[in-house]
């Protein structure tokens, strides 16, 4: 079965998501604005485990707070994942839309 993985659990309602997969949340915590920071490290360790998880039919649901969000995209980033699901809110039609992002396998430099 496919998965939504929430980036960041809210206190919304992730009903509507259900119809893409089984919702998973990654983390429900925040980045902390102290260098060197023992939760920073504990909540990025974390979320590298977890997102090894995501798989090409899998879908990544953007929520909370925007440094979460870079974080989880950017471990992806370091993982090799050229590929990525996710679900987009639209606020005038309620309802998710599926995002398909690709990065070309030749990039040129500008």
């Amino acid at each position: 079965m496919n998965k939504v993985y929430v980036t960041q659990e809210m206190s919304f309602d992730y009903t509507d998501a259900e119809q893409y997969g089984q919702v998973e949340f990654l983390t429900r915590d925040d980045l902390h604005n102290v260098k060197g920071s023992l939760h920073n490290e504990r909540l990025m360790s974390d979320l590298r485990h977890k997102i090894r998880r995501i798989g090409e039919d899998d879908y990544i649901l953007i929520a909370g707070s925007p440094y979460v969000n870079s974080a989880v995209f950017m471990l992806l980033g370091a993982r090799g994942v050229k590929r990525v699901r996710v679900l987009r809110w639209d606020n005038r039609n309620r309802k998710y839309i599926p995002l398909h992002l690709e990065i070309p396998t030749t990039m040129k430099e500008q």
